[in-house]
């Protein structure tokens, strides 16, 4: 349950999300997470996540579900915790996958073990965009709106805790959400996966 939310905090734009991903977690899904969602085509998926989530199993399985949907592409934008799980994943699995660098220095201040692995992990990716030389504010929101755009699905590693680590995964899922994504999302609190359903856009004759 969400509760204690400020509508002064900066999570109040994410409200009407987590209403809905809270109302998701109060009932089992009805889905079989091997069985294609619906009949429209699913080519490339997005993956976002918090930073201090290091378990592969879970994120495997996303990305699991999201080939059985007919998604062949991937776009990870390569943040330490999740986004590096992923890569590492995805690379193990021999699947497509692009590195999606927000800024050419975005390993400057990570340590050297950290910034050792990133490297690698880039040399195994099928393709890699950097979207800026240099850090500047805004520039990992840039990078997510940017994979927001080209994705057909959000795989996401998300709490839902407004209070706790929501941050930049909760403004990720909302932009996927607004834009009509399927999103899978992995609730680690819980151990348990669910379904984001796209909203259906009503059609109009005028």
């Amino acid at each position: 349950m969400f509760f204690g939310i400020s509508m002064s905090s900066p999570y109040r734009n994410c409200y009407g999300l987590l209403q809905h991903v809270n109302r998701k977690l109060n009932r089992e899904t009805q889905y079989n997470f091997d069985e294609p969602f619906e009949s429209k085509e699913y080519h490339t998926a997005m993956i976002t996540g918090h930073r201090w989530f290091d378990h592969n199993p879970p994120i495997d399985k996303l990305i699991t579900m999201a080939v059985n949907q007919g998604v062949t592409h991937f776009l990870c934008g390569m943040a330490l915790g999740t986004d590096q799980v992923a890569a590492e994943v995805l690379s193990i699995r021999r699947l497509k996958w692009t590195a999606v660098i927000p800024s050419a220095d975005q390993d400057k201040l990570w340590k050297p073990r950290q910034r050792s692995h990133y490297r690698n992990l880039l040399e195994q990716a099928t393709k890699q965009i950097t979207l800026y030389k240099e850090y500047k504010s805004g520039v990992m929101q840039a990078r997510n709106q940017w994979m927001v755009k080209r994705a057909d699905i959000c795989l996401a590693v998300f709490s839902g805790d407004p209070h706790g680590v929501g941050g930049g995964t909760a403004t990720t899922v909302k932009m996927a959400h607004d834009r009509n994504l399927l999103i899978y999302q992995y609730i680690p609190a819980e151990s348990r996966f669910t379904i984001i359903e796209p909203l259906h856009k009503q059609l109009t004759l005028f």
